[in-house]
């Protein structure tokens, strides 16, 4: 007869493994938001001035913006108009910044006031393609703000954040499960994989 010999080492190793690889997006999350709480500001009157917003990209059709994109080129358009900023620096896919640029053209931004980025397909694209630029609003949704100013920071840029939630958005649980990911990823890009 065989005798099977169970190896409880093993067994608490792999479980040590998992409870650290289910915790580490709660972690790194908790994390971000704690090094960024300080830097979020709920309305343009608040927010200091800076030369740059940088409004991040987010869906866009043929036709309009998504609500998500369109809360937060108003809002940069906001600090535009109340003089907080002097350039907006639209970043994104491609198709997006069109849109972006488009709206912000069609609500009387000055083309020259406008720079493209084209290239900032996500958000740690979009903040390495403006290291150049010392300081900057971040604009974006809430829920979005603490991962963007945590990369931002991580490069030597002084940035805030201004929350662009205008309204209440279909998909916020998916977006807010996206964003438990989303850390985690930051986390290591930025430590780990750099």
């Amino acid at each position: 007869m065989t005798k099977i010999i169970l190896n409880t080492k093993g067994f608490a190793t792999i479980g040590t493994v998992i409870m650290l690889m289910l915790s580490l997006p709660f972690v790194s999350s908790a994390v971000i938001k704690q090094q960024t709480v300080k830097l979020i500001y709920e309305t343009v009157e608040e927010v200091p001035e800076m030369n740059v917003a940088l409004v991040l990209g987010a869906a866009a059709y043929p036709s309009r913006l998504s609500d998500i994109l369109q809360d937060r080129m108003d809002t940069a358009i906001e600090l535009y108009n109340a003089e907080k900023v002097q350039k907006l620096i639209l970043t994104g896919a491609r198709n997006e910044v069109k849109g972006m640029k488009n709206y912000a053209l069609e609500n009387e931004v000055k083309e020259n006031d406008i720079i493209e980025d084209p290239e900032g397909i996500n958000t740690l694209a979009s903040i390495q393609n403006a290291v150049h630029i010392s300081e900057m609003i971040i604009v974006t949704q809430a829920y979005h703000l603490p991962r963007a100013l945590f990369i931002a920071r991580h490069f030597g840029i002084d940035a805030v954040g201004l929350s662009s939630d205008k309204r209440t958005y279909l998909k916020m649980f998916d977006f807010k499960k996206r964003e438990l990911l989303a850390a985690t990823k930051a986390m290591l890009d930025l430590f780990v994989f750099d």
